[in-house]
């Protein structure tokens, strides 16, 4: 059965209106995630809840069938239509703090607007004092006006124009060309919320509205809320960047995916949906069929349709950052995290333990002077038999000496040159272990120690076949290579590290610039002295200074060295900001020290010592514990604590301003031998 116009016109303007109100949703929901802390962004969700309230009433009245629910969505409809005075005059007024401009005549009049709009918003609803008894005659319903509603007409004018104003003037009070250019974005936007919540058929009166009128007005409404729609993702795309310190592109690219993903999509479900009567007739199929079938092929397809354009989508975003992104993108892939390094070498053991018919096999890796247990595979009691050796250090050094002219076997990269490799040494027999030392051959022949790997022993002297060892020795090189990679990927964490605070601070700069808020506002000092005690990796950075004590890039490169007590100390370290550190960490512990004699055996020395014995003096982990007696998964606790305190001492020098507080410390950093790497894992012998 064909449509009538009047039909078409009336299914058009609800399905337009039911866009709005998943437009203004989902902006709401993205405003909330993104960027709720920024006064201009909780008032533009604030505006956004009223548009969303304004048109689902109206997607609601198209589908009710009485009198009485007619007139109740209508009511409810002028919840969003009478506070949106004192919303479009809060937002305009937060966009005016951002350009740091304070007026408390303008902080009045906005809650003079709330109370009057809240005044307003209770008598819409519950008298017949602003809009009166329903005009209920279908497709088009409206309450008439009541004996206010021409002054509230008038203060909503008001409203609007002084807002407009405001917005205005803080276009004005902009120095950079694109902001000035948001601004008017913004000015453009604006206007939306206005144009599609003001009630026109009851300014218009039942006088003038009449059957003849019907196709007109949904024509105009339909033109109107096109409008509106286009107007709020204007507005929301503006407001997207106030508050928030990543960069423009990142904003841009996270706004676009969001639309992509969830009001598109809910969009063209909503418009399969609405086509769901025709499809039936012709197909013949019920409904509930009909209706699961078009929402999986929507969502499915869309989502294939975002993968498909994705590169298109970052060409318009990146532009002439792609090359850069796409490196970004690659190292994303590329990395291997702790738990990618264990998988890839418990895979490579579960084999050789499968090719030699071994029950059990691991891998350590060489860190300073230590070996880090990195990957086991075998029964339950297979590490702990492993810890159980201590001397496997040893082991190690025998078999480099025994072996110093050994197979080599070479790996090519994919353009012919040729990479760093693993020599490989015939394995040596050890307390029950194959054992083979994996030796990293640099481009210019320097050979490296990276760590061992180690398998149960078939017999006491190593037998191999020829297409054991053939097999045994590309796994070999393939693990010790895994342990090369990660080391150098560990050093671009650790660079990482170093510049995120400074990435993180220049944001907060850019951010604070264009957009400073009043509750948001950075005080100057905080941006051009941030200090690290405020950064959450401090106490790691205090952990990583202390390791390198006596030398090492986490003490010449570390963060720490920005703080302002260093720089107080820096003319007593020969201006060297290395020393100055070393000088701070030195007073920082010598505050933990007790008074008296030292003694190794009482607990209130327990956290001095163990500083003072690790870090100052540079034993090792397993000496350590023994004069002290205790067990060294007992003393890595117990230094974490050591650690802490340093922290806490530091932060106080760090807030202490006298310029007297370090004089009257003691000077005492003594002498000792170089530090070894600290690592919370495993160790062996």
């Amino acid at each position: 059965m064909p449509f009538s116009t009047l039909e078409l016109l009336v299914f058009a303007d609800g399905l337009t209106a039911s866009i709005i109100v998943i437009l203004a949703f989902s902006l709401l929901s993205y405003t909330l995630t993104y960027n709720v802390g920024h006064p201009v962004a909780r008032r533009f969700a604030f505006l956004l809840g009223l548009v969303m309230i304004t048109y689902a009433s109206e997607v609601s009245l198209n589908r009710v069938i009485t009198v009485e629910s007619a007139e109740r969505w209508l009511r409810f409809q002028w919840l969003g239509i009478a506070l949106l005075p004192w919303a479009y005059y809060a937002f305009s007024n937060a966009v005016l703090h951002t350009t740091n401009y304070y007026s408390p005549r303008r902080h009045r009049l906005s809650l003079s607007f709330g109370l009057l709009s809240i005044v307003s918003a209770v008598i819409a609803i519950f008298t017949p004092w602003i809009v009166g008894p329903i005009i209920y005659s279908p497709p088009i319903s409206y309450l008439e006006a009541g004996p206010l509603f021409w002054p509230f007409a008038l203060f909503l004018t008001l409203a609007a124009a002084l807002s407009l104003h405001n917005i205005w003037k803080a276009r004005s009070r902009c120095l950079t060309e694109l902001s000035r250019r948001r601004m008017t974005y913004l000015i453009l936007g604006f206007i939306a919320p206005g144009i599609g919540t003001f009630p026109y058929l009851i300014a218009l009166g039942q006088q003038t509205i009449g059957e003849s009128f019907s196709s007109p007005i949904f024509t105009l409404s339909i033109l109107g809320n096109g409008a509106v729609a286009t107007l709020l993702v204007v507005m929301a795309y503006t407001v997207a960047f106030f508050g928030v310190y990543t960069p423009d592109r990142v904003v841009r690219y996270r706004l676009i995916r969001f639309f992509t993903r969830g009001p598109i999509v809910a969009i063209v479900v909503i418009l399969s949906i609405q086509t769901i009567p025709t499809v039936e007739r012709i197909l013949g199929l019920p409904r509930d069929v009909v209706l699961f079938s078009i929402i999986t092929g929507v969502i499915v397809l869309s989502q294939l349709i975002l993968s498909v354009t994705k590169s298109l989508v970052d060409r318009l975003i990146y532009r002439e950052d792609r090359e850069e992104i796409a490196w970004l993108r690659e190292l994303d892939r590329r990395l291997l995290t702790t738990s990618d390094l264990r998988q890839f070498l418990e895979n490579h053991l579960t084999g050789i333990c499968e090719l030699l018919q071994v029950p059990a096999a691991f891998v350590a890796a060489t860190v300073g002077p230590d070996l880090i247990l990195e990957a086991v595979v075998g029964p339950g009691n297979t590490r702990n038999r492993i810890i159980s050796v201590k001397d496997w250090s040893d082991a190690l050094n025998n078999a480099l000496r025994q072996h110093s002219n050994g197979l080599i076997q070479r790996v090519k990269m994919e353009d012919g040159e040729i990479a760093p490799y693993i020599q490989y040494y015939a394995p040596v027999s050890h307390r029950g272990f194959w054992l083979w030392p994996l030796v990293e051959v640099g481009e210019d022949g320097k050979e490296t120690v990276q760590g061992i790997l180690a398998v149960d022993a078939r017999t006491q002297t190593p037998i191999f076949t020829q297409d054991e060892l053939s097999i045994l020795r590309h796994m070999i090189d393939r693990i010790g290579l895994a342990l090369i990679d990660r080391k150098l990927q560990k050093q671009v964490f650790v660079a990482l590290r170093r510049i995120i605070p400074g990435i993180d601070r220049i944001q907060q700069i850019r951010g604070v610039i264009p957009y400073a808020s009043e509750e948001q506002q950075l005080s100057a000092a905080e941006l051009l002295e941030p200090s690290p005690i405020h950064n959450p990796e401090f106490e790691s950075w205090v952990k990583d200074a202390l390791s390198h004590y006596w030398g090492g890039p986490k003490l010449t490169s570390s963060p720490l060295i920005q703080l302002r007590v260093v720089g107080r100390m820096i003319e007593d370290a020969d201006n060297d900001p290395t020393k100055a550190l070393r000088l701070v960490l030195g007073r920082a512990i010598e505050r933990l020290r007790p008074e008296g004699k030292q003694e190794l055996s009482t607990p209130e020395w327990m956290l001095y010592n163990i500083l003072e014995m690790r870090f100052i003096q540079g034993r090792k982990v397993r000496e350590i514990a023994e004069r002290l007696a205790m067990s060294e998964s007992d003393l890595y606790r117990k230094q974490r604590v050591a650690i802490d305190q340093v922290a806490r001492v530091i932060t106080e020098m760090e807030q202490n301003d006298r310029d007297d507080a370090l004089s009257a410390e003691v000077d005492g950093a003594p002498p000792a031998n170089p530090p070894v790497r600290n690592r919370e894992s495993e160790r062996l012998g």
